[in-house]
């Protein structure tokens, strides 16, 4: 009987099981015996099944492409955990990944809500774990947990600043899905609008499945505000847009939203409805799908896997990349998480100490707009 070849062996333990994984090198199973690599080891907690698997494995190709996007070709050693949609999977992923000795960090868990399930550990063990919550609500954290976001509560805080500050709209109707995130998302607008000398005429909230908004679209155009503020995603944001448009007899209108405006869905729905001057929309993010960043990772991530990226894909290559560039800083002998407080200095970076011990850290955010159905940057916010 034919042997098959080793690396095909190697392959399918690792599917079977946890896997490291060595950036177009090889795959070593983990009971194998231990290589010596020059570069770091670093773990990953994420879903690679149950209901969740999806975001895991979006997440797992951008941390890859990261990897192999480091100079030398991102030799290093991948320890990643399936953790499925499990407490008790997370927990025994975690306590196998703490055991590795010479481990760097980790990236994970996903979604957001296991957070609080890995931070008493990590803490403990001081090893540097990079998070992605949506909400600066998502309050777990802790010295050793990196929070890589832009959380919905500082994009409204932006979002009302400059619209008021900066463009002179100060009048605002705000539209909401009827949720948690939605609802705290609109108190903080109206509260970072006040502040910044605006005002609201109208406040509403919508089924987020049903996207009924007729009685909404009638007070807003009695009301007649010079903005609308729309704290939901992008079909949802979109389709209510383009009611306001017809029905409600809008003009010299500026429409604000999330990051998740942020894509190619946005403007497929209502980009070629905004003409930048009777209509005019903007929104934020700490990306620009049209910038020199985005291009060298498409470029790559493309090569590698043959598909076109999402959001996600980009926020964690972005995350990881930052981690392996400044954790290879060999010339400093501080670890990691002094590194990365150190990029208060950095004009490309906002780097916050949060009330839990927390690091926040992102790339600076921009404010973006949308015109005949094409994307801009407008500005970098400071």
């Amino acid at each position: 009987m034919k042997t098959l070849p080793k690396l095909l062996l190697l392959f399918l333990f690792s599917v079977m099981t946890n896997f490291v994984f060595i950036p177009e090198i090889s795959a070593e199973a983990e009971n194998a015996s231990p290589l010596i690599y020059s570069s770091k080891t670093f773990g990953c907690l994420l879903p690679l099944s149950g209901k969740y698997k999806i975001i895991g494995d979006k997440a797992l190709r951008g941390i890859l492409t990261a990897a192999e996007s480091m100079p030398g070709g991102g030799e290093y050693r991948i320890v990643v955990k399936d953790i499925g949609d499990s407490e008790a999977k997370l927990r025994s992923a975690l306590i196998s990944l703490a055991k590795i000795e010479g481990l760097s960090f980790i990236i994970g868990p996903l979604p957001s809500k296991f957070i609080p399930i890995v931070s008493p550990k990590v803490n403990n063990e001081k090893i540097p774990t990079v998070v992605f919550p949506i909400s600066d609500n998502e309050s777990s954290g802790g010295p050793y947990i990196i929070k890589f976001y832009y959380p919905v509560e500082e994009q409204a805080r932006v979002l009302a600043s400059y619209a008021v500050k900066e463009l002179g709209v100060s009048s605002y109707a705000v539209l909401y899905p009827d949720t948690s995130l939605g609802k705290r998302m609109k108190d903080e607008f109206i509260k970072s609008l006040r502040a910044s000398g605006g005002n609201t005429v109208y406040e509403g909230s919508y089924d987020s499945k049903e996207r009924d908004i007729e009685e909404e679209v009638m007070w807003i155009a009695s009301e007649r505000p010079e903005g609308v503020f729309i704290a939901g995603g992008s079909s949802a944001s979109a389709e209510i847009i383009l009611q306001l448009k017809k029905k409600g007899g809008l003009s010299d209108i500026l429409f604000l939203g999330p990051s998740t405006w942020n894509g190619s869905l946005f403007l497929d729905l209502a980009g070629k409805e905004i003409d930048g001057f009777v209509y005019r929309a903007i929104y934020t993010d700490f990306f620009y799908f049209g910038g020199d960043e985005w291009g060298s990772f498409l470029n790559l991530f493309e090569r590698k896997f043959d598909k076109a990226p999402s959001f996600l894909e980009y926020q964690s290559y972005l995350a990881t990349r930052l981690i392996l560039s400044v954790d290879s800083n060999e010339s400093s002998d501080k670890g990691l998480i002094q590194k990365l407080t150190a990029l208060r200095n950095d004009p490309g970076y906002i780097v916050k100490k949060e009330r839990n011990g927390s690091l926040q850290v992102s790339p600076r955010y921009l404010i973006l707009s949308v015109a005949e159905g094409e994307l801009s940057e407008i500005t970098r916010v400071r």
